[in-house]
């Protein structure tokens, strides 16, 4: 069963314990990890608390005995997906308990109103499995019925293998699961005897270098987490190389290259997070209208100092526009309880249709071969960007998708490194970014690419000559 999830992202929803004691008792056997309900609200995950994923379910249609209305069946399927399932779930898959191999076209018809309600509760897939073709009940007692375990092993398999993606992202999260246990029996090798304290000490030590004695017990316990995860980032680097997936289902990859994507949201995916963030180092926070200078966006001089009035001006309903500022402090300096200062950069994010209409504002009245010098960017007659020649001192974030309240926005970030500022980080007794909105963060290769640019860009040396 090796291409079941083993991180305990297995659910088995039957009303009858007694039914389900096959596959609990197979599941137990092969190692795989898993919570079981019976359908009683009472003994479901309470509400608010932080839920474990869940990948596959192994679900019993009827988790009322003796009642076969279809509307009640359903409701209680649902109020307990919605108790199991979080909203930040991501993908999970259904096996439903059904002889009738037309079971999962009248789930999904039955379930349709509360998957429109509810999409987080839609599955990826769902597939059926004849429970009475496996199990038999002798004296009141549920178990396998003769020679027919391999056969049911051998069926999961093949179904939860049809299931790509189950497959793909289980193999990987099994992956994560045992180097991260590979990896506490190395750290407990460290020293023998070493108690929690001292282990905390050491690995933050290993952080911190030299400057951990003036560092606060918080701080201490975070940066010993964070040399966990150095290691831990290696040590997961070489184990996923020996992950193998089916080759019958994951052959000819380099040919997969006929699909659309929203490149957005991969950018999104990849260069930011809206999770919070305590030491604020590479947040990206509102900022006035006026801490910002567009004089590196405009090459027009007569235009210079009417980007962000025309952005107010012509912004409309489906536009985001933000002045704001990304603190990139050194981590050492947070860590060391060094910072006195933010260090920021300031810039604006600003969605694309924005972009396009501030654009045409602007050059409206300028020659055709004026327009597309008049801005660091222009748009062509296929409404599209072109950036022409940036500054050193600009940086510019490929486009990502941006959720907020009023919306979701295709947008970028532009920095202006010459524009790069300290400011107190007290301000009246309270910490300066404590009434400031934060938008989101940025990662950190994303982030060390800025602060990169910023070093070439400040420690440019010019020479002289005649």
């Amino acid at each position: 069963m090796i291409n079941l999830p083993n991180n305990g992202s297995i659910v088995i929803l039957d009303d009858k314990y007694t039914e389900a004691d096959p596959l609990i008792k197979l599941l137990s056997k092969n190692n795989k990890s898993f919570r079981y309900y019976d359908g009683n609200p009472d003994n479901l995950p309470e509400e608010g608390i932080e839920k474990e994923a869940t990948r596959l379910v192994f679900l019993d249609y009827n988790l009322i005995e003796g009642v076969t209305d279809s509307t009640t069946l359903v409701s209680t399927i649902t109020a307990n997906l919605s108790r199991i399932i979080d909203k930040e779930n991501g993908p999970y898959f259904i096996l439903l308990w059904s002889k009738n191999k037309d079971a999962v076209q009248e789930f999904n018809e039955d379930m349709e109103p509360f998957f429109i309600r509810y999409p987080h509760l839609r599955p990826l897939k769902i597939e059926c499995l004849n429970k009475k073709e496996y199990f038999k009940e002798t004296a009141n007692v549920w178990e396998f019925n003769n020679d027919k375990v391999e056969e049911f092993q051998e069926e999961l398999e093949e179904m939860v293998s049809s299931i790509e993606l189950l497959e793909f992202y289980s193999s990987w999260e099994n992956k994560i699961l045992l180097t991260s246990q590979k990896l506490i029996k190395k750290t407990s090798e460290i020293g023998e005897g070493i108690s929690a304290k001292q282990l905390v000490h050491l690995l933050s030590h290993i952080n911190l270098e030299q400057f951990s004695k003036n560092v606060g017990d918080e701080q201490l316990i975070v940066a010993a987490y964070q040399s966990l995860n150095t290691v831990f980032s290696s040590y997961l680097n070489h184990k996923i190389e020996d992950i193998k997936l089916s080759s019958s289902r994951f052959c000819e990859i380099s040919l997969e290259d006929n699909y659309e994507v929203n490149s957005s949201r991969v950018n999104s995916w990849f260069n930011i997070n809206t999770i919070y963030n305590p030491s604020r180092i590479g947040q990206v926070f509102s900022i006035d209208d006026s801490s910002f200078l567009d004089d590196n966006i405009i090459k027009n001089n007569e235009l210079r100092g009417k980007f962000i009035e025309t952005v107010n001006q012509h912004k409309e309903e489906g536009d985001y526009f933000k002045t704001i500022g990304l603190e990139i402090s050194p981590e050492c300096d947070v860590a060391q309880n060094k910072r006195n200062f933010y260090r920021v950069i300031p810039g604006i994010v600003i969605s694309e249709s924005l972009m396009k209409r501030v654009f045409k504002k602007l050059t409206d009245g300028l020659e055709q071969g004026e327009k597309s010098k008049a801005l660091v960017y222009s748009v062509n007659n296929n409404d599209k960007l072109n950036f022409n020649g940036l500054p050193q001192s600009i940086v510019l974030s490929p486009k990502f998708e941006f959720k907020v309240s009023q919306g979701c926005f295709d947008v970028f970030l532009i920095l202006d490194l010459s524009q790069f500022k300290t400011l107190p980080m007290q301000n009246n007794d309270n910490d300066y970014l404590v009434d400031k909105e934060m938008l989101f963060s940025v990662n950190s290769d994303f982030l060390q690419s800025i602060k990169n640019s910023l070093a070439s860009n400040i420690q440019k040396k010019g020479y002289q000559y005649l």
